[in-house]
C-alpha cells in the first residue's frame, strides 16, 4: 500500500508533495496531464499578494513572499542548483469605489493586525502617487510600496517545487483518477482543483473560465504595480514591454478555453482607458483563457480532512489564489497530516465541514 497519494500535480499538489517529502513521507502524485497546459496556475497572471479580507489569507500571502525570497536556497537540487521564480516585486494596487469602501476599511483593520505592510489613501490622493491614474470614481485605494507583493513566473515556481519533491523521494506519474476507490494509500489528498467535484460530489468546486488579454501601448510604465480596479473588475500589470489585462467577466460551464475576445472591446479597453488615459492608445496583441478552481459557496479555499472518510484530505477551491497560497497550504496540510493540527498558520476556518454545512466565509475580492 502507498503511504501518501496526491491526486493532482498542479501547484497545490506539487507544494504539498514537497513539504510532505521533506518530512520523510513517501509521496506519489498522480497527474492527468503532465504538460499542465490547461492547469490553472500557468494561465494566471502570477500575482502574489497579502491584500485580503480574511486574516488567514493575509498570513498565507505573507508566507508565500518569504518562501519565494528563500526559494533559491530552499529548493535547490544537484540538477537545478539555481532555482528561481523570477519575482517582479512591483507591488499591488487595489482601487475601490464607494460601494466597496466600507468593506475595505474593515479589511484594513485585519491588515494592521496581521502586519500586512499595506498603505491606504483617499481616492483623491491616488493620482499624486500614481500620476498616470485618473482617480474618478475611486473612494479609497490600498497599495504596497515596500516590494512585498508583485508577481512571479508560475511555471518556474511549479518546476522548482516538483523537482525538489522528486529529489526528496516523491514520484510523479501520469494517470486519470475517476474515483477515490481506485487509490490504495494510508493518506489520500485531493488537489484536483477544477475537477474536484468529479471525485467528491459534495464539494462545490467547479471550473470558472477567465480571459486575459495581451496589449501594447506607446506609453510604457515598467514600474507599474499589478492593479485591480474594483469599480470595474478589470486588473492589469506590465509584461515586458507590453501589458496583461484580465476581463471582469467569468464563465461557468465553458466548453473550451477560447478567449472571450468581445470582452476586450466591450469591457476591458473602455475600463483601462478611463482609468489610465494613456491606455486609450492600446492595441490588442493576443490573449488566452484559463480556469479558476472556484468554490461556489464563498470563493474561499477548502482545506482539511473530509469527515466522511478515514484518510481523505482536500486542498481545493482557491478561486484564483492557488499560486500565491500554495506554499502556505502545502506546509499547513503537511502539519495537519503529520501532527494532527495546524502548527504555524491556523486555517481550520477553511475546513471541509463548513462547506458541507453551507457556512459561508466570504473572501470578497476575486481578481
Amino acid at each position: 500500500m502507498n503511504d501518501v497519494v496526491i491526486i493532482g500535480g498542479g501547484i497545490i499538489g506539487a507544494a504539498t508533495a514537497y513539504f510532505l517529502s521533506k518530512e520523510g513521507r513517501k509521496v506519489k502524485v498522480i497527474e492527468r496531464d503532465p504538460t499542465y497546459k490547461n492547469a490553472s496556475f500557468p494561465l494566471s497572471l502570477g500575482g502574489f499578494r497579502r491584500q485580503f479580507f480574511q486574516k488567514e489569507n493575509i498570513h498565507l500571502g505573507k508566507f508565500a513572499r518569504e518562501f519565494i525570497l528563500n526559494l533559491p536556497e530552499t529548493l535547490k537540487t544537484e540538477k537545478n542548483p539555481n532555482p528561481t521564480a523570477s519575482m517582479v516585486p512591483n507591488g499591488y494596487l487595489l482601487l475601490f469605489g464607494p460601494e466597496h469602501a466600507e468593506e475595505q476599511y474593515r479589511a484594513l483593520k485585519n491588515h494592521v493586525e496581521c502586519d500586512a505592510g499595506t498603505k491606504n489613501v483617499k481616492g483623491s490622493e491616488i493620482s499624486k502617487i500614481f500620476k498616470y491614474i485618473n482617480n474618478e470614481g475611486i473612494e479609497t485605494a490600498t497599495y504596497t510600496d515596500t516590494k512585498i507583493e508583485g508577481w512571479i513566473d508560475p511555471y518556474l515556481l511549479h518546476n522548482a517545487l516538483k523537482n525538489k519533491a522528486i529529489d526528496l523521494g516523491a514520484e510523479f506519474i501520469k494517470g486519470n483518477v475517476k474515483s477515490l476507490n481506485e487509490i490504495k494509500a494510508n493518506t489520500i489528498i485531493s488537489a484536483a482543483g477544477c475537477w474536484t467535484n468529479e471525485l467528491l460530489q459534495d464539494i462545490p468546486v467547479f471550473p470558472q473560465k477567465h480571459t486575459v488579454f495581451r496589449v501594447k501601448c506607446p506609453k510604457h510604465y515598467p514600474d507599474m504595480p499589478l492593479t485591480g480596479d474594483l469599480t470595474t473588475g478589470v486588473y492589469w500589470r506590465p509584461e515586458g514591454k507590453e501589458y496583461l489585462a484580465g476581463s471582469p467577466i467569468s464563465k461557468w460551464d465553458a466548453e473550451d478555453l477560447e478567449p472571450e475576445w468581445n470582452d476586450f472591446e466591450e469591457l476591458v479597453w473602455p475600463a483601462l482607458a478611463k482609468r489610465i488615459p494613456d491606455f486609450e492608445q492600446l492595441k490588442l496583441t493576443g490573449g488566452w483563457a484559463g480556469y479558476y478552481d472556484c468554490n461556489k459557496l464563498d470563493n474561499n479555499a477548502v482545506v482539511g480532512k473530509h469527515p466522511a472518510y478515514e484518510n481523505v484530505y482536500l486542498a481545493t477551491g482557491f478561486t484564483g489564489r492557488g499560486l500565491m497560497q500554495a506554499p502556505g497550504i502545502g506546509r499547513a496540510l503537511t502539519e495537519l497530516i503529520t501532527t494532527g493540527s495546524y502548527q504555524t498558520i491556523d486555517i481550520s476556518c477553511f475546513a471541509v465541514e463548513r462547506v458541507l454545512k453551507k457556512e459561508q466565509r466570504l473572501e470578497p475580492y476575486v481578481l
